[in-house]
């Protein structure tokens, strides 16, 4: 039933996507972030695993409703207030979140290992599981995806912005069909399965 369903929005995605419309998602995207910040994780390693373990909740509901009460309050600020915010400043912000959660996203502690020394490496599963250069290949493989998505996405070119659904969609057969070829299986388990 929920494979079902992933289908579904898949192809909800799909056809909004040719549109230009935003993507259908579960989740709100500043949610994860309130119930992280509230939080008290303390990380573990077992078993050559290190997991986040949370120590301490607190109350999010009202952080996240508040979120939502101001989203819809700014529908109010359209067109006038908001024409006061400069789009350097809202570039800056944006640019500020950016930055503050590169430390939770894997594939940038990957690319910091290409230039960190393997002694000094962290005790992560993959780098336990998985040779350095596999790592590196993997990485490497995916900044030349992200590449490439930049690229048609910051170019000038009205035409080539046109492709970005069909490279995002892409995506999928050249990490099923074409990476398996050039990385093991068990090695691709270890460095992006959900662990």
């Amino acid at each position: 039933s929920s494979g079902i369903n992933a289908e579904y929005g898949g192809i909800i995605n799909i056809v909004l996507s040719v549109f230009g419309l935003p993507w259908m998602h579960a989740c709100l995207p500043h949610s994860p972030l309130h119930v992280r910040a509230l939080a008290d994780i303390e990380e573990r390693v077992e078993h050559g695993y290190a997991t986040g373990v949370v120590v301490k909740a607190r109350e999010t509901r009202i952080t996240t409703l508040a979120a939502n009460v101001l989203v819809l309050i700014s529908i109010l600020l359209i067109p006038n207030p908001l024409d006061y915010i400069s789009v350097p400043a809202l570039y800056g912000v944006l640019l500020f979140i950016a930055i503050a959660s590169l430390g939770d996203f894997q594939m940038w502690g990957r690319i910091l290992l290409l230039f960190t020394e393997q002694s000094l490496y962290p005790a992560v599963h993959y780098v336990r599981k998985v040779p350095q250069k596999v790592i590196h290949t993997f990485t490497l493989l995916q900044l030349l995806q992200l590449g490439v998505l930049c690229g048609l996405s910051f170019s000038g070119v009205a035409y080539l912005k046109m492709l970005f659904p069909f490279i995002i969609i892409s995506l999928m057969p050249i990490r099923n069909l074409l990476i398996p070829k050039i990385i093991k299986e068990a090695h691709l388990e270890a460095l992006d399965g959900s662990h």
